[in-house]
């Protein structure tokens, strides 16, 4: 009984040890950057509806007028606040949203409240394509939102149209709520 046996043991041609070690690698470095996106997604700002002018009008608490901050911050400092929705939270004269602004230029930005449990709460442009570059007072652009069809005017009748549409109906008996509970009450 004292004596050292050994089992049998099981050969492994090199070649397939390599090929195993590469696999091994490559599923590493493709799990690294599924986490990686993964983390990417949950801290980029988030994206509300935005594409038409009722959206705007539901879910926006603001259209301001501002200038960015030094490009070190999220800030923007606003000059004007061009039309608020009822029951919309109060805004300072400086906040920080999470949106890609150029430091000194101007912008139009529909502002909304957001609450998501981790904060006290935090300004966001309700999409990235709904912050509006001025240039001499003109809307330059609006992406895949409404105000594309006023890029060249005044950002001023972004806030007239506004005004004549109001919000989404269903909407109406939550506009003193959160942005949650608006979106929620229109996708019923």
């Amino acid at each position: 009984m004292g004596e050292n046996s050994t089992g049998p043991t099981l050969s492994v041609p090199r070649r397939l040890k390599i090929t195993g070690t590469i696999v091994v690698v490559l599923l590493a470095v493709w799990a690294g950057v599924l986490g990686a996106r993964t983390l990417l997604d949950r801290t980029a700002p988030p994206e509300f509806p935005a594409s038409d002018v009722r959206d705007w009008a539901t879910f926006a608490d603001h259209v301001v007028l501002g200038t960015a901050g030094p490009a070190d911050t999220d800030r923007l400092e606003v000059t004007t606040v061009l039309w608020s929705r009822q029951g919309a939270h109060p805004i300072g004269r400086r906040i920080s949203i999470e949106a890609d602004l150029t430091e000194d230029e101007a912008y139009a930005v529909p502002v909304a409240w957001f609450e998501d449990g981790s904060t006290d709460g935090r300004w966001v442009a309700l999409t990235a394509d709904a912050v509006l570059r001025l240039d001499a007072g003109r809307i330059t652009g609006g992406g895949a939102t409404w105000a594309a069809d006023h890029a060249g005017e005044s950002p001023r009748v972004l806030a007239t149209e506004l005004y004549e549409t109001g919000p989404h109906p269903a909407a109406v008996p939550y506009l003193y709520e959160s942005l949650e509970q608006r979106l929620a009450a229109v996708e019923r």
